[in-house]
């Protein structure tokens, strides 16, 4: 399951009409924060965000692994 976050203006008649569009569908749950937003620190934990650094030298490590593998 891939987590998302958005920003919608419920105040706006399309976006209020979209968030109670996605509150009907099953397989979207729609969590409120009480402070309208959350910081960039939190978004990125609930999603188990890593530093850029980490993802890159990961991302080479298994590119190097996969075409290293076969020979």
């Amino acid at each position: 399951m891939k987590t998302l976050s958005l920003t919608i203006n419920e105040q706006t008649k399309a976006g209020g009409s979209l968030l109670s569009f996605l509150k009907t569908l099953d397989f979207v749950t729609v969590r409120e924060t009480e402070d309208n937003s959350l910081s960039g620190k939190q978004a990125a934990s609930e999603c188990n965000a890593v530093p850029l650094e980490f993802f890159i030298k990961e991302l080479h490590r298994k590119v190097d692994n996969h075409f290293t593998a076969g020979k």
